[in-house]
């Protein structure tokens, strides 16, 4: 369209270089009018892709998403983030619907404040000390152990900071604090009921972060627990800048943010951002949805805390499709001996991928 030149594989007639548009036109300034006022999201197959994701999201589960290239990774993770901020007010909005106790969307970000600033900022507040006991519970159970395979008094600290960090972003506190009747409940009881909220496969927050502590004591290498330790605590839990081009973490100018619930890992994000993302996923922390490019296909383990898989462009080989559900269906993995590993192929009728 750009280079009005003619692409033919015989010409019947001599080419005087000029394209006759006259009746082009139109069509042109149609399909002009009409992607002007359409986002991707609106395409059935992203919009597909992103309820289903986001679906599972809410329901506290790990989503693992393929897609062929980075644009597409991109794409997805842009319209993944703004679905999630949607429904994460609207959950807000929900819990206390239920309760009889309605408000309006303008209330949600500072009712998600309040909770913050009492259970999680101030710590000496009763709340603050609700929560700390219980995380220092959890950490107790294994301390032991831990410190046996040199796991420091600075290292369990800064575990604790992780799971405080973790539980105080607004898309966790929506979907397992009690937002609606917190002030009705004494903190233990407050903090009881988040900790011991489950996910769609029925795990609770308490028995994911005991199974990252087990692991750190018995799994792991040295070295493994140390990679591990840094990456829990270096992934980031609020706004990341982002733009279409650059999908390292390391970028220094951006155009717009999303949420550090769901990142992506392509050919173009660094390696040891790759690495440190992978990590992150088989923690009970953020990324909650990763998308990923064929480059995390093949040779990674992405199963710990994992059991749903999305094929949002499907590859013309089926041994390919079965290596990416491999990164879930290994041993060790969230559904080994209690549940389906679930897959998703993304497609449109008609066309090649049917």
């Amino acid at each position: 369209r750009r280079q009005r030149a003619a692409e033919k594989d015989e010409q019947d007639e001599p080419n005087d270089g000029h394209t006759d548009l006259t009746h082009a036109r139109w069509y042109l300034q149609e399909f002009d009018r009409a992607l002007e006022q359409l986002s991707g999201a609106v395409h059935p197959k992203v919009s597909s892709t992103v309820r289903r994701a986001v679906d599972l999201w809410e329901t506290g589960e790990k989503v693992l998403v393929f897609a062929f290239y980075r644009r597409t990774c991109s794409a997805l993770r842009n319209h993944i983030s703004r679905e999630i901020d949607r429904r994460m007010k609207a959950i807000a909005r929900r819990r206390f619907q239920e309760t009889g106790n309605p408000i309006r969307p303008e209330e949600v970000p500072e009712l998600i404040s309040g909770v913050q600033s009492r259970y999680f900022d101030r710590r000496d507040s009763t709340g603050g000390r609700a929560l700390h006991a219980a995380l220092q519970g959890i950490i107790a159970a294994h301390s032991e152990t831990l410190a046996q395979k040199g796991v420091t008094e600075t290292d369990l600290d800064q575990l604790v900071d992780i799971m405080r960090r973790f539980l105080r972003v607004a898309t966790t506190l929506v979907r397992c604090f009690p937002l609606a009747t917190a002030d009705a409940m004494e903190p233990e009881e407050v903090i009881r009921t988040m900790l011991d909220h489950a996910d769609g496969s029925g795990i609770t927050w308490r028995t994911k972060f005991g199974g990252f502590l087990d692991a750190l004591a018995h799994r792991f290498s040295e070295t493994e627990r140390r990679a591990y330790l840094s990456a829990a605590a270096s992934v980031e839990t609020g706004d990341i800048r982002v733009s279409e081009d650059e999908e390292d973490a390391n970028r220094t100018e951006a155009s717009a943010t999303a949420l550090a619930n769901v990142r992506i890992a392509t050919g173009k994000t660094g390696r040891q951002t790759r690495a440190t993302l992978m990590r992150a996923f088989n923690t009970p922390f953020f990324p909650d949805i990763l998308v990923c490019s064929q480059v995390m296909g093949e040779g990674v383990d992405l199963q710990r805390y994992c059991r749903h898989v999305i094929h949002h462009d499907l590859d013309w080989n089926p041994s390919t499709i079965e290596q990416r559900t491999g990164r879930i269906d290994r041993l060790g993995c969230k559904a080994e001996n209690r549940h389906s590993i679930d897959v998703a192929l993304a497609y449109l009728a008609g066309a090649a991928d049917e």
